[in-house]
């Protein structure tokens, strides 16, 4: 075997080697299928009153059906921290980050998931968090290769997405839309377990028009939109969800679009017929 085959071969088994490693440290915690055993905590529903602007507009009814989901998803996902603890609130703020633009597929339960990761900062492309590294700019992740399955996020980033207030950012909603465009095998900002395939063309268009506007400094959505289409769709629906009143008022052909993709109407926390 020549030395570069050695050199190669040594690189593949450390990566595997400290891959297993990481593996055998960070999942610390298990799922918790106990959950759904027990009545909600009346801990988590004060959290989410306070913190959650979504489910804090629900009906009565919808309320319940909203915590039997962070339940569900609590029970069967891993949700564990890189140098940080993890709050119950951490947990919510995850939880609810998944549920939200899905709320109106019950069904549904994020298969490509086993486990979310959070980081106490943003980080760069090395995965590294402190703050004395440049180039410290992404708040959230969704996993590929040997990182499939799981989603990264910044902790303080979830955090302020989830403080009760009007946002048009939410780094947890951003990334799991991500995973939802992901369902049907590519990243492409066309949801294809969300909408109908004829819709996809009048999608497009849509996009097209919004990106000529935000080009012209004539929209108030995040210019991260112009990276492809899939970045569109996720920006388009942290927006949509944190602040469905204010694009509402100021997207309506956007807002239209997206009322008809997630089959809800944030503005008025109902769903729509699918």
């Amino acid at each position: 075997m020549g030395q570069t085959a050695i050199t190669i071969f040594s690189i593949i088994f450390f990566l595997l080697a400290a891959y297993v490693v990481y593996k055998g440290v960070v999942r610390r915690q298990p799922s918790h299928p106990e959950l759904l055993k027990k009545p909600f905590p009346e801990e988590f529903r004060s959290i989410m009153l306070q913190r959650i602007r979504y489910y804090k507009k629900l009906s009565a009814e919808a309320k319940v059906e909203f915590e039997k989901r962070i339940l569900q998803f609590l029970a069967k996902k891993n949700i564990n921290g890189i140098d940080t603890e993890v709050t119950n609130e951490d947990r919510l703020f995850v939880a609810a980050s998944a549920i939200i633009p899905m709320f109106a597929l019950p069904y549904y339960g994020y298969p490509n998931v086993t486990e979310v990761l959070l980081y106490p900062n943003s980080f760069d492309d090395s995965f590294q968090t402190s703050p004395t590294v440049e180039h410290r700019n992404i708040l959230g992740m969704v996993g590929s290769g040997f990182l499939n399955g799981e989603v990264i996020l910044s902790k303080p980033d979830l955090e302020r997405a989830f403080d009760g207030q009007r946002h048009t950012h939410n780094v947890g909603i951003h990334e799991f839309v991500h995973l939802i465009d992901k369902a049907d095998g590519d990243i492409d900002g066309i949801p294809e377990i969300l909408m109908e395939h004829s819709y996809s063309l009048a999608w497009l268009k849509e996009i097209k028009k919004e990106i000529a506007r935000i080009e012209k400094g004539e929209s108030n959505i995040n210019p991260y939109a112009l990276t492809n289409n899939a970045e569109f769709l996720a920006v388009a629906s942290e927006y949509f969800f944190d602040d469905p009143k204010k694009m509402k008022n100021q997207q309506p052909d956007l807002y239209a679009y997206l009322v008809t993709i997630f089959h809800q109407n944030p503005d008025s926390y109902r769903q729509t017929a699918k």
